[in-house]
């Protein structure tokens, strides 16, 4: 009775989720990942050089959060794959969790993510990352970074807001299939795109020259 209890919960706080309120169009996703980079770059322990020189790939996402009881955060961004010195195109990615436990407010947070090998990007891509947040509160700022070598990725976290209980919850990351078919067309696939053997969509050198410019 008491598991029947908890699938039961789980499923009407899955029910919450904000899918897919990330950027609808490439163009905002671009503007936002832009955004998310320089607030990143703002935090005591950002990314070092050295990191990011050797990370394969990011991911930028903009995520929001809020609940009353039971919650859920939502939002999406992109994924780049460093190619030779450059960078392929843009992949679009969304997030989405539901949460369980007293919570009672809202934040958003900027995330980069670092891909320190192509199968940690790989399975970024294919919708198999989730980040676990247990036990979370937060009020104001909050700013942090943690680390897998298991995973091999780095996270870092720049959120502002007002949120805070015991919560137990998971964010997971899943290809926006729909805009990456509506910007590259329905037979690129997302190695075709995260190689750049595709069309690159106007407005991104904006942001891989912010990527460039951490040295």
């Amino acid at each position: 009775m008491i598991q029947r209890t908890i699938v039961t919960l789980c499923l009407s706080a899955l029910a919450l989720l904000p899918i897919g309120c990330g950027a609808s169009t490439m163009s905002a996703r671009l503007t936002d990942a832009t955004a998310t980079l320089a607030q990143v770059n703002t935090l005591p322990h950002k990314p070092t050089v050295k990191q990011f020189n050797e990370a394969k790939g990011v991911a930028l996402m903009h995520i929001a959060q809020g609940g009353a009881g039971l919650g859920g955060e939502g939002g999406g961004g992109l994924v780049l794959k460093r190619v030779g010195s450059g960078w392929g195109a843009p992949y679009a990615m969304d997030a989405a969790a539901g949460t369980i436990g007293l919570q009672l407010g809202g934040q958003t947070k900027d995330v980069l993510i670092l891909f320190n090998n192509a199968e940690a990007l790989n399975q970024f891509v294919a919708g198999g990352m989730q980040l676990q947040a247990i036990a979370e509160g937060t009020a104001g700022t909050d700013s942090g970074n943690s680390a897998s070598k298991k995973l091999a990725y780095e996270y870092f976290v720049r959120g502002d807001g007002l949120f805070g209980g015991a919560q137990l919850g998971g964010l997971n990351f899943s290809p926006n299939n729909k805009m990456n078919s509506a910007v590259y067309g329905p037979a690129a696939s997302s190695q075709d795109i995260l190689d750049g053997n595709v069309t690159k969509p106007d407005g991104l050198s904006s942001l891989t020259s912010a990527l460039n410019a951490i040295k």
